[in-house]
């Protein structure tokens, strides 16, 4: 099981796409369709995080679960090996922090909302899932990029609010400090300043070579198979 980690705008979607053709598996993605409230959540800045944030931060949770159960079904019973998703559980926590600690959601919701968090977890642990991913990719950005990233794909919800870009930062601020203390998983930290997997294929070559190198160290992909995936990717790009 593959997460890719990292703050708004930044290239999860891109990433997972191209990891999951690359290797031959399935991928997980937000669809923001899927979530309608998130419109409200960024309609009237501050004032609508506080009154959506509990909800919408429940709407996630239940719609990451169902994710994280179909893909650890598929891996049971289908031997579905190195799953990606660009958005999880350990995500949805991250954004929740940070809106509590803006002030943003309560204190007695956002207890509830650990403790639920805590429980689905807790509820699909075991074999084959302890309930950490076999590997973390996480997308280190500065924050102009991300804000950059966030203009380009043009959602309206994203962009209409200037005062958004203080939200914007302190999400940022999360999942930098996440990044610099996390220790619970195998993490492999892309530079977004250095390597553009999106438009250049040198680039996007050498990301998924270091991540499938990786899985190599991890056990989760023979070299056998390593190999055979470059080949195929390095010849069709050639």
């Amino acid at each position: 099981m593959i997460y890719v980690n990292a703050p708004i705008g930044i290239g999860k979607t891109s990433l997972t796409k191209i990891l999951t053709k690359d290797l031959g598996t399935k991928g997980y993605y937000e669809n923001v369709d899927d979530i309608p409230m998130l419109q409200d959540f960024y309609n009237a800045g501050e004032d609508s995080r506080k009154q959506y944030s509990f909800a919408l931060q429940i709407a996630f949770l239940n719609y990451r679960y169902q994710q994280l159960r179909e893909g650890l079904y598929l891996a049971e019973t289908q031997g579905m090996a190195n799953t990606v998703y660009d958005s999880s559980l350990l995500s949805d926590g991250l954004m929740a922090f940070n809106l509590y600690k803006r002030g943003e959601f309560p204190q007695n919701m956002y207890d509830l909302y650990i403790n639920l968090n805590q429980n689905m977890v807790a509820n699909v642990s075991g074999h084959p899932f302890n309930g950490h991913p076999d590997l973390i990719i996480y997308l280190d950005a500065p924050f102009e990029l991300m804000l950059e990233h966030i203009q380009k794909r043009g959602r309206d919800m994203e962009v209409t609010d200037p005062e958004l870009v203080d939200y914007y930062h302190s999400v940022w601020e999360t999942y930098k400090h996440w990044y610099e203390s996390y220790s619970q998983s195998n993490v492999l930290c892309i530079d977004m300043n250095q390597y553009d997997f999106v438009n250049n294929v040198d680039d996007r070559n050498k990301v998924l070579d270091m991540i499938e190198q990786r899985l190599v160290q991890l056990g989760k992909l023979s070299k056998t198979e390593f190999q055979t995936i470059k080949d195929k990717r390095y010849s069709q790009s050639a």
